[in-house]
């Protein structure tokens, strides 16, 4: 290993450590314990007729599915007699079915579901090699080491890297995808040009939003039109020798033969079939017209804000993301020299942010805007470049300081991150809910916190879907959005006294409303204080009696 080599491979190392102990520490969150096993279904079976086949494509639950052969799962619990197969049934997740294979008494649940969620380290894996690539294409070291530096530590993509979920997997996708189309225009081969069609059809096989790459390779192959020289011009003509002279010919030939091989892809990661693909978009727009709770602010939704997504950016990136991002951009724009580079760098996050902005009302978290931080860690190289040469290393060893002892602040608590700019983690319950602070990750630490202080009891109200059975922990059920209650027969008091932990969503009261609560039923205890806080997802209360 050369001595350039050896900062990446520790950078990298550094991501691999945080990313496994947070998939243990963490308790499985709301999706995931509806998608394991699902990827081994699917390539044991071939069949697409179960809850969840019809959610997301199967890419990343795939990779998810090889603890779940050494396991051997029960695979009677995915039997589903006398129930038509339609697109909410196929779009639904099957939670009981995941507590069974969790709960399965031949072997230990925690550990079958750390392995499940380790194998996520193939799509990290790439995402690095991806960045680091690229990086040294862009930077001289050492400032190429800052993109990597700056994902190994980012609360954003640790949050959801460890996850048996799709967000992560289109992040990875999503930016090899455009980094292979770089690689084609820039290097124009028929080798290039099939690692571009391959790798699209591989983003495609992650996630429905992947689709919004068709448009967005479209503009960059006007982009590079508008911007390239003569010479890089004439070399596309070098994949189709007399083709055609036109360059625009070359490029719909190019455009072409890349959507062909990602459909190709496509129609190969679904077992040579096209009807659940077809379901799966069929299943994404019905969940999409029939709208979203959402929380913003102290406020609710089923429509979503146009503003949702910039500033759920605002207050979840870390402000030293931020600036760097901004002068990076800034410094890219302003040289003309690089406008090329440009518009692979800009282009790409500024589509997909716009298109949630303007087309999806499921405004229930920032995951969905995962796939653009790799941009923003690759732009932020460029920040440097505006500084001067006697300054530039005080400032930007301040930032990388500033970012990695919030890093480290912040491990293993990764999901619910908020920056300075509202107060921190601790304070993300007023702005936002779900997926970006609460997602049911934090009841095993609840365990931890109760054994700690000698508590065999709480009164619980969560936001999850594991069951608490898992890790032995002993409740008195409170109006919960999805938590069974053990005693239903049981009489519940509210307000109540006594040890209660409740998840930050049913605090804000979002999804009340749905099981007959309302928002408001736990309003008596926003006025309280909190004794601690459970990896900023969890308050616990300590309610003297009247």
């Amino acid at each position: 290993m050369t001595r350039r080599a050896l900062p990446f491979a520790l950078t990298v190392l550094t991501f691999v450590l945080l990313f496994l102990h947070t998939a243990w520490e963490k308790s499985p969150t709301w999706d995931e314990v509806g998608y394991i096993g699902l990827g081994a279904y699917l390539l044991k079976t071939g069949q697409w007729d179960v809850p969840a086949a019809g959610s997301h494509p199967p890419l990343a639950f795939y990779i998810n599915s090889p603890p779940s052969f050494l396991y051997q799962l029960d695979w009677n619990f995915w039997q589903y007699p006398g129930i038509e197969r339609d697109v909410r049934f196929l779009r639904s997740a099957d939670t009981i079915r995941g507590n069974a294979h969790l709960l399965d008494p031949r072997y230990d649940g925690e550990q079958f579901f750390f392995y499940t969620r380790a194998t996520s380290l193939l799509f990290a894996f790439a995402l690095f090699w991806v960045l680091i690539r690229w990086s040294n294409q862009l930077y001289s070291f050492p400032r190429s080491l800052l993109p990597p530096f700056l994902c190994a530590l980012s609360p954003n993509i640790l949050a959801h890297a460890p996850l048996i979920n799709t967000d992560f997997a289109l992040t990875a996708t999503f930016v090899g995808a455009v980094f292979a189309v770089r690689s084609l225009l820039y290097t124009p081969s028929l080798l290039t040009l099939s690692i571009a069609g391959i790798a699209l059809g591989l983003a495609l096989l992650s996630k429905l939003s992947a689709l919004v790459l068709l448009p967005i390779i479209a503009l960059l192959f006007a982009w590079f039109v508008l911007c390239a020289d003569t010479t890089q011009r004439n070399a596309l003509g070098s994949i189709f020798i007399g083709f055609s002279r036109n360059i625009y010919v070359h490029l719909a030939a190019l455009y072409t033969a890349i959507c062909a091989l990602a459909a190709l892809v496509l129609w190969v990661g679904y077992g040579f079939q096209i009807t659940p693909y077809l379901q799966t978009v069929q299943s994404q727009l019905w969940d999409i017209g029939t709208g979203h709770w959402a929380y913003l602010m102290g406020e609710f939704s089923t429509s979503g804000w146009w503003y949702y997504f910039p500033i759920t950016l605002l207050i979840k990136t870390p402000l030293p993301t931020l600036l760097f991002t901004a002068l990076g951009a800034y410094t890219l724009v302003a040289q003309r020299q690089r406008r090329l580079e440009a518009g692979f760098l800009l282009l790409p996050p500024l589509l997909l942010v716009a298109g949630f902005i303007v087309g999806n009302s499921k405004n229930i978290g920032l995951r969905y805007l995962l796939p653009i931080y790799p941009f923003l860690f690759l732009l932020c190289g460029y920040a440097a470049l505006s500084l001067r040469r006697n300054i530039r290393a005080v400032i930007a060893g301040g930032l990388c300081l500033w970012y990695a002892i919030g890093a480290a602040y912040t491990h293993p608590h990764h999901l619910a991150y908020f920056n300075e700019l509202v107060g921190g983690s601790s304070q993300g319950y007023h702005y936002l809910a779900d997926s970006n602070l609460d997602w049911g990750q934090d009841l095993k630490g609840l365990k931890h916190y109760m054994d700690k202080h000698g508590i065999e009891k709480v009164k619980l109200s969560y936001f999850g879907t594991v069951d608490p059975r898992l890790y032995n922990l002993d409740y008195e059920w409170l109006p919960s959005f999805m938590l069974a209650n053990p005693q239903p027969d049981t009489p519940v008091t509210i307000p109540t006294d006594g040890i209660i932990a409740i998840s930050a969503t049913n605090l804000v009261g979002v999804y009340m409303d749905q099981y007959g609560h309302g928002k408001d039923i736990f309003s008596w205890l926003r006025d309280q204080q909190p004794i601690a806080h459970i990896g900023h997802s969890i308050l616990i209360y300590k309610i003297a009696p009247p």
